[in-house]
């Protein structure tokens, strides 16, 4: 698939979202805030590494790619990752805008599609504090992920691209690219595997 002559896996290269990101999510599901510690087995878990702009291309303006993982139920959401804040309008480029990490900090809604195996496809919706390496803490951003799972048929309707949208005060929309720029996933435990668990440590 093409997008404006780019053929996607040269998209990915130049967001540096390809191989790797499926490479790192192991690593993410390992992150402490991604573990499931208290007694609520029901707790779902997010994964995505994707990149998002305030222009419909990589390269037309402002862009930011972000990684996260973490958990969350129908009342509250715990995790967080990393972004990395650029112009895209020079690549390739050793400058950003701004980097650092993130934290969920207020669960605000879920809409679950359809599940598929232990899979689920839905639009989950967090306010998050990002916090630069420099520079004060920003306080009431929203994260918008999306999660379509199209081999199952299960995709948002009206159809959302995948992805994740980001929404900063003061700031454009960032918003998924069409094709999207990374790889967004949804779980949710195995029936019974406390119980599993439990056979296994005796």
């Amino acid at each position: 698939m093409e997008h404006g002559g780019i053929e996607r896996r040269e998209l990915f290269k130049r967001a540096g979202v390809g191989s790797a990101a499926l490479a790192s999510f192991p690593a993410l599901a390992g992150a402490a805030w991604a573990q499931d510690d208290d007694d609520d087995g029901g707790r779902r878990r997010f994964y995505f590494q994707a990149a998002s702009g305030q222009a419909a291309t990589i390269g037309g303006g402002e862009s930011i790619l972000m990684s996260g993982c973490g958990s969350f139920s129908d009342r509250s959401v715990r995790g967080g990752g990393e972004f990395v804040h650029f112009d895209g309008r020079n690549i390739p480029s050793p400058d950003f805008i701004a980097t650092g990490s993130w934290r969920a900090t207020r669960f605000l809604s879920f809409e679950e599609i359809g599940t598929f195996g232990v899979g689920v496809a839905g639009v989950l919706e967090m306010e998050i504090r990002l916090i630069p390496c420099e520079g004060l803490p920003v306080r009431g951003a929203r994260l918008k992920i999306v999660c379509n799972i199209g081999v199952a048929g299960l995709e948002t309707e009206p159809f959302q691209q995948e992805g994740f949208t980001l929404t900063v005060p003061g700031l454009a929309p960032f918003s998924p690219f069409t094709p999207p720029l990374g790889l967004t996933f949804f779980t949710r435990p195995c029936e019974g595997e406390g119980a599993d668990d439990e056979e296994e440590d005796d």
